[in-house]
């Protein structure tokens, strides 16, 4: 009767189920999001979808969905992204996010791709700094690569088809263990969006002079 007891007094509290997807070591909210993301990994059409609210990733502190791995030293992250529906506000964005923690006002270099199409290599140099960006000369990208070499990041962005367009960061430091991953923001608390993330590569590139 008491293991019952404990049982229905814990279950409604329990938070949603998280863990591994695809090829991430784990899913969930950064941030002090209303409504709780999702992340689910479609094996059969090798595709990933999150689901998000969250009213930014900006400024000083951010509130998003991210599906990540922890990785160390140099990675490239590629993906093919696409958000889905008409979308609520303009400003819902979608891309690969690089982290050291989990923690909301976190430094970070990500790439991001918003619903007004526009496309830009986004930091925050240090904890609780105000976010600067560089903006991509690419409208709409549709698929975006995200490197690090050494202290440099590298945001890579292009419609499917057409070269990529570079930007990069170089002085802004996470440390050598960061969580990498895939990023979705409503842009809007009350409203959770939705978006596809297809060819997912996450690959260690050969040493200099290999």
């Amino acid at each position: 009767g008491l293991l019952a007891l404990a049982v229905a007094f814990a279950a409604p509290s329990a938070p949603a189920a998280s863990g591994p997807v695809g090829i991430f070591d784990d899913h969930g909210d950064v941030g002090a999001v209303k409504t709780p993301g999702s992340a689910t990994y479609d094996a059969t059409a090798q595709a990933y979808t999150l689901t998000a609210a969250g009213t930014n990733m900006w400024l000083g502190t951010d509130e998003f969905h991210v599906a990540w791995k922890k990785m160390t030293g140099d990675f490239i992250l590629q993906a093919r992204v696409e958000l889905l529906g008409q979308g609520v506000d303009p400003h819902r964005k979608v891309g690969l996010m690089v982290r050291p923690t989990e923690d909301a006002d976190a430094p970070y270099v990500d790439g991001m791709v918003h619903g007004d199409g526009l496309t830009s290599l986004q930091f925050r140099r240090t904890k609780g700094a105000i976010t600067e960006q560089v903006q991509s000369a690419v409208k709409g990208a549709d698929i975006i690569q995200i490197e690090r070499k050494g202290q440099t990041y590298i945001f890579s962005a292009a419609k499917f088809g057409d070269p990529f367009t570079t930007s990069e960061v170089s002085d802004v430091t996470l440390g050598d263990e960061v969580l990498v991953g895939l990023a979705l923001c409503s842009h809007n608390g009350d409203v959770t969006e939705r978006a596809l993330f297809k060819d997912v590569r996450l690959v260690r590139p050969a040493k200099d002079g290999f």
